[in-house]
């Protein structure tokens, strides 16, 4: 299994990634509801 900041770098790389890129622009709501989520603790 990889560590926590393996998994946050991946997931900023995506973030910039054009593929989110689009993603975001097709569905608005997403991105509020990625943004509202940003800072929960999902995992326990």
């Amino acid at each position: 299994m990889e560590t926590e900041d393996h998994y946050r770098k991946k997931a900023n790389v995506y973030r910039t990634s054009p593929e989110y890129g689009k993603m975001i622009s097709l569905y608005p709501i997403l991105e509020t509801s990625i943004k509202d989520c940003k800072d929960e603790n999902l995992v326990a």
